[in-house]
């Protein structure tokens, strides 16, 4: 995967800025060590190609401004340079799911007061009150949220071969496959084994909902890699064989399909709104049907189970981390129909995942506007997860450390 902090302005050299725009004259002028380190000189020796070298510079930071502009503006309508790339990103996807969703983001509260997005004032007296019943079930939420999944099965030194796995387009895959919750028909969820759960939702309703469940839990000895984080401090996470935790639904479909014995404790689940299936308006039948990507998801895993071993070469596969999985390949495939069943089948976050997929195949790979929109589809689960942690960072205003603000997309239901 290409890094794309190259689109920030301090992450990345004028010679990675010109190289952007390979089609254009914006090739950074390369000079010797000496010169950089001696700038003066190198004015009063050679003035022509210093200042051949200076005005390149300057066409390069200006080029990209312009470009950087234009884009925020054709994206979100503010003619302005952003502060930064994931602040354009928010805005953009801010517009197309917060505010596109109707005031189906977010959970209303009492007078609109206290949400969602302001979590240190949601716990003290005042909040508690005006956040209508927001306190007694984002607890669960934000206890099954435990961030980015990164792990290592080894520990020490390493000797022979091992493999590194990553999970191509896993950021936009998975915000493609979330819909808006249905807060009118939120149920808490009291003691029960983990098989009643099971077996009074169904693993349908399960995946298809915000699901948060504080557990107790025990694998079976046999399993390698159990999949049930617990908390040992403010930065430690483990992977244990038993323990108590909060976790999400899916990771709850998984380890009971791991059969681990799970005593539920408390929980909340909150489904997916039900769409409404409108009729076929095509007097010829579709010949091909795109099936719901949760669907899709689903069988892959159940046919997973069924093999075996699993071999690092199956996991090859060419331009795979280009496609966000299924997309491309339905984007790229012009003989087949399906473009009536997208567009009555599909959420908001599918279509916005879509939307960005197949702007970015407009552009040559390595490009600008290519690697902004890749860059913004891997954006959304950050920045639905940006505050949840209370994380402190550096302010260059104030030269202090300030708590990282929350944004209009912070959300632990869609972000775990």
């Amino acid at each position: 995967m290409r890094d794309t902090s190259l689109l920030s302005p301090t992450g990345m050299s004028l010679k990675s800025i010109g190289q952007l725009y390979s089609d254009l004259p914006l090739k950074k002028i390369e000079v010797n060590s000496e010169n950089i380190k001696e700038m003066d000189l190198f004015f009063e020796t050679n003035p022509k190609e210093f200042q051949e070298y200076s005005i390149q510079d300057a066409k390069i930071v200006l080029w990209h401004g312009l470009v950087v502009q234009d884009s925020h503006f054709e994206l979100t309508r503010k003619y302005s340079v952003p502060v930064t790339l994931s602040s354009l990103a928010s805005s953009f996807l801010t517009k197309e799911l917060v505010i596109q969703g109707v005031g189906s983001y977010h959970p209303k509260t009492q007078n609109g007061l206290i949400s969602v997005k302001d979590l240190p004032k949601l716990m003290t007296p005042s909040g508690i009150e005006l956040s209508s019943d927001l306190h007694e079930f984002i607890d669960y939420f934000l206890g099954s949220y435990h961030g980015g999944r990164n792990e290592s099965y080894i520990y020490g030194i390493v000797k022979g071969e091992f493999y590194d796995y990553d999970l191509p387009g896993a950021y936009p895959t998975a915000m493609a496959m979330l819909d808006y919750p249905d807060w009118n028909s939120k149920s808490t969820i009291g003691v029960m084994t983990g098989s009643d759960f099971l077996l009074r939702e169904g693993v349908s309703r399960i995946i298809r909902s915000f699901t948060a469940l504080k557990i107790q839990f025990e694998f079976p000895s046999s399993v390698r890699f159990p999949n049930l984080p617990v908390r040992l401090d403010f930065s430690s996470i483990i992977f244990p064989l038993t323990g108590e935790t909060f976790c999400t639904g899916h990771e709850f479909v998984l380890a009971m399909r791991l059969g681990c014995k799970i005593q539920i404790l408390g929980g909340v689940l909150i489904p997916f709104v039900e769409r409404e299936v409108k009729p076929q308006k095509r007097m010829v039948p579709v010949t091909v049907k795109r099936e719901p990507l949760i669907d899709v998801l689903q069988q892959k895993y159940l046919d997973c189970l069924h093999q075996t071993e699993i071999s690092p070469e199956a996991f090859h596969s060419k331009n795979l981390s280009e496609n966000y999985l299924f997309l491309k390949k339905e984007l790229e495939d012009s003989n087949t129909d399906t473009s009536m069943d997208q567009e009555e089948n599909t959420t908001q976050f599918f279509t916005v995942v879509k939307t960005l997929l197949t702007e970015r195949l407009k552009y040559p790979k390595g490009s600008y506007m290519n690697l902004l929109y890749k860059f913004i589809a891997n954006a959304g689960i950050g920045q639905m997860a940006r505050g949840l942690n209370q994380k402190k960072r550096y302010d260059n205003k104030t030269n202090s450390t300030k708590v990282m603000p929350s944004g209009e997309l912070i959300s632990p239901l869609f972000a775990g």
